[in-house]
């Protein structure tokens, strides 16, 4: 099994709830991108960097470059990491914000997960995930505009290594059909 699994994702699809759970089940831990240590501090640093789109894209990139770093140490010291989000999504939605870098030149110096799995659910559930979640983020309106969904998905597809539908599963569900996805992308 991949020990560095990484878990990518629109808003809604249950990114989050199933890199807990198949950190759980294959005994290994979960980690998120940002950290829960920075969470606390976007709104300030988005604030500070303003309307300044390259600068948010540079500190998503920072933050995944760190995170990543922490991952990839743990996961070559026989750890099994899931991480939420990383790479795919920090340049994803910098390019549908409309930032045009060439951080794909910065790639081959960035922390390597073993495997990146694009986690996609029916847009209408995903859309009643969202709405049912109250308030939503920034990047939850963001992902309602089709041009931006289509930007997203166009690079999240081009990024991650296979895609796993979880259309109709339930939790349990989910984490059988992500593990069987890896396996076989694994032993291909």
């Amino acid at each position: 099994m991949a020990r560095f699994i990484v878990i990518e994702s629109l808003d809604g699809v249950g990114k989050t709830t199933l890199v807990h759970n198949l950190a759980a089940a294959l005994g290994g831990i979960a980690m998120s991108m940002p950290s829960p240590a920075v969470k606390p501090l976007r709104e300030q640093i988005h604030s500070v960097l303003g309307d300044a789109k390259l600068a948010h894209a540079l500190f998503y990139l920072a933050i995944a470059t760190a995170e990543g770093a922490k991952a990839r140490a743990a996961a070559d010291a026989g750890r099994t990491v899931v991480m939420d989000r990383f790479l795919a999504s920090t340049l994803a939605y910098a390019k549908a914000c409309g930032v045009e870098a060439d951080f794909d030149a910065l790639l081959p110096a960035l922390p390597r997960p073993d495997v990146s799995v694009l986690l996609t659910l029916n847009e209408a559930e995903r859309v009643r995930r969202l709405g049912a979640r109250g308030e939503m983020s920034l990047a939850d309106r963001q992902s309602l505009d089709p041009a931006f969904r289509s930007v997203v998905m166009a690079e999240l597809r081009a990024r991650c290594d296979l895609e796993v539908d979880v259309t109709g599963a339930d939790e349990h569900e989910a984490v059988r059909r992500t593990i069987e996805a890896v396996e076989a992308y694994r032993s291909s």
